[in-house]
């Protein structure tokens, strides 16, 4: 009884002060929730999320307790937003996220980490195109941080409470005291909850423009003009010089995954889970990769933006070049020889007439029509002693004249040159003139089901790459064997590169089809806007412009202009040169030939007079023995 009697005043007390206590709870709640919504607002209205057109809320909770707290810490941030801030707002409640490929701004308000686990379990990657901004009620930073990388949420921002400030954490995978993909909690900015201010304007720093030395790896395979790896550790190719540009720009360690024999032609099938094991092992996948999924198909990778148009084209053999006896008529169209033959014929029948109805003709006038055609001379007893005739034989000396005048000018351009025949110009022009048509391993299916027409033509495999073909394609040039390589015209102009063929191959300028060339990451990665980044930089610099003329493009150049660059073997992994290559290199030095005509420009002329005299003479031996 004495107990309560002397514990009574102290409950009266207590009673007394718990009214202003709970006040006391509710003011220090109230300020709290207020600084809360203003630097969640000042960072939806400062911060880069203010250029998005439409601001994505979700909200994501197990109790309603939680409920009402994230509902209330909503309804202070839009009370803190200004009114045409951010508009228009969508909101979403327990609601998982939806891939959404365009910049936009994301605030989560969730209650903990299996709430924000909820919200990404339909999504596997949302890349680096989101500003989010996460709240959770009961904060985990580190869960939260990893589980926004392994999404390749790069622009992630969370708001933690500590005392009188409210920190802003984000993370860095690639960090000079963190390491390489070491995901760790790190502070970006505070919030002065007395001041009401942020300590500076940074929220949302970028993560990959420095690599600090982490290594990349890369699956390809090595194949010029394309890359190839040099001793010292330097690339050689388009795409190597690429690689080395990114390397340098982001300063990242380049690791290199050789894709095998069997990877590569696995690239060729169309179910595409040769990419598994390619991501499982690189971080990005350089080549020219065949696979397209189809339109019901989930892709199984991402690619980066073009950096380089592969026009896939014909390459042939040149025709054998004209006999020396078809050079003699080749100066003149075949239907100007015919109408000359007609007016020789018509020429020698009206003298056959004269000569037959009329004795005003010379002894011999078929010879002297031909003296006359030749351009020889007639004695003056020989010429017509009529004006009319005169004139008509003036008329034919000066036909005569300037046919014989065009044909010795284009017999002279045409024995310095040692023509060839005229080869395919166009696909159907292949088609027609029944081509052997040559593919390589994988090849076929996809390259003739772009060109039907050519399913029809003799088709053959290739034994090695079409680089390595085109030597054994050149020396089938000049025969009557005709053979056409399906390529990428970048091989083509690389062979020009590196071999002085003097011609000896044609491409046929009409494209089969054009395939982009692009890098390949896993679905959505964090690469893909560093990539292109790097690309549209190289692009707008003139680099890739550069490689190009470097390596590729000397097609359209002349022979003797073209810069030789040194050739670079293709070899396996296993470091053997592939059979079956045949090398065939013409001296570079081209030495300046004497501008006069060689006796094998002349075999034709000097076989036909001998021909001649050789007729003449049996013909004067036959006289002879019929005279005697």
């Amino acid at each position: 009884m004495r107990l309560t009697v002397r514990l009574l005043p102290n409950v009266l007390l207590l009673l007394l002060l718990l009214p202003q206590c709970h006040a006391t709870l509710t003011m220090r709640e109230t300020s709290r929730l207020d600084s809360l919504s203003l630097a969640l607002a000042q960072v939806l209205q400062q911060s880069e999320m203010s250029h998005s057109q439409t601001l994505y809320v979700h909200l994501e909770y197990s109790s309603l307790t939680a409920r009402s707290r994230l509902q209330e810490l909503l309804g202070g941030v839009l009370m803190a937003l200004p009114a045409a801030a951010l508009q228009p707002r969508r909101l979403f409640q327990q609601q998982a996220l939806t891939y959404r490929p365009y910049k936009h701004a994301v605030l989560l308000l969730v209650e903990d980490l299996r709430a924000l686990q909820r919200l990404y379990k339909h999504l596997g990657a949302t890349s680096d195109l989101s500003y989010t901004l996460i709240y959770m009620l009961s904060p985990q930073p580190e869960p939260a941080m990893q589980l926004m990388w392994s999404r390749s949420v790069l622009k992630a921002g969370l708001l933690l409470p500590d005392g009188q400030w409210l920190l802003l954490l984000s993370y860095f995978p690639y960090s000079a005291t963190h390491g390489c993909q070491h995901i760790r909690a790190s502070v970006v900015n505070r919030f002065d909850c007395t001041l009401g201010t942020w300590e500076n304007d940074e929220y949302f720093p970028e993560k990959l423009d420095n690599f600090y030395g982490c290594t990349l790896t890369c699956a390809t395979w090595p194949d010029m003009p394309y890359l190839v790896l040099r001793a010292d550790g330097t690339f050689l190719g388009i795409e190597g010089e690429l690689l080395q540009f990114m390397a340098n720009n982001l300063n990242f360690s380049m690791g290199l995954y050789w894709l095998n024999e069997s990877e590569v032609r696995d690239t060729f099938d169309e179910s595409g889970y040769v990419f598994e094991q390619i991501f499982s092992k690189a971080e990005y996948a350089l080549g020219g990769f065949h696979y397209k999924p189809h339109e019901q198909e989930e892709v199984p990778y991402s690619q980066s933006t073009y950096y380089f148009m592969s026009h896939i084209m014909l390459v042939t053999n040149l025709p054998s070049a004209y006999s020396a006896y078809e050079k003699l008529a080749f100066p003149f169209h075949p239907s100007l020889w015919r109408a000359i033959g007609l007016v020789v014929g018509l020429g020698y029948f009206a003298v056959w007439l004269l000569k037959r109805f009329g004795n005003t003709l010379p002894q011999h006038p078929y010879y002297h029509l031909l003296v006359l055609t030749m351009g020889g001379n007639l004695l003056t007893r020989e010429l017509p002693r009529s004006n009319s005739l005169r004139l008509l034989l003036v008329t034919w000396l000066l036909c005569t004249w300037v046919i014989r005048s065009a044909y010795q000018s284009g017999m002279y351009q045409m024995l310095r040159q040692d023509r060839q025949r005229n080869p395919p110009q166009t696909i159907a022009e292949v088609v027609a003139q029944r081509y052997t048509i040559q593919l390589a391993a994988g090849n076929a299916q996809r390259w003739l089901e772009s060109l039907p027409e050519l399913q029809d033509q003799e088709q053959r495999e290739l034994e090695a790459s079409e680089l390595q073909s085109f030597a054994a394609l050149a020396a089938r040039s000049g025969s009557d064997e005709r053979v056409a390589i399906i390529t990428p015209y970048e091989y083509f102009g690389y062979f020009r590169k590196v071999h002085a063929m003097s011609r000896r191959l044609h491409l046929v300028r009409e494209r089969i089809f054009t395939q982009q060339l692009a890098f390949n990451v896993r679905q959505h990665s964090h690469l893909v806007g560093v990539l292109n980044k790097q690309i549209m930089q190289a692009h707008s610099h003139g680099f890739l412009e550069h490689w190009t003329r470097q390596y590729v493009s000397a097609v359209d150049e002349s022979e003797q202009s073209i810069a030789r660059i040194a050739a670079i073997p293709y070899e396996t992994l296993n470091g053997h040169q592939p059979e079956g290559e045949i090398e065939q290199r013409e001296d570079e030095t081209t030495q300046t030939k004497l501008l006069v005509l060689s006796f094998k420009e002349l075999a034709a002329l000097f076989w036909l007079t001998l021909w001649a005299l050789l007729g003449s003479g049996l013909v004067f031996g036959l006289e002879l023995l019929l005279h005697k």
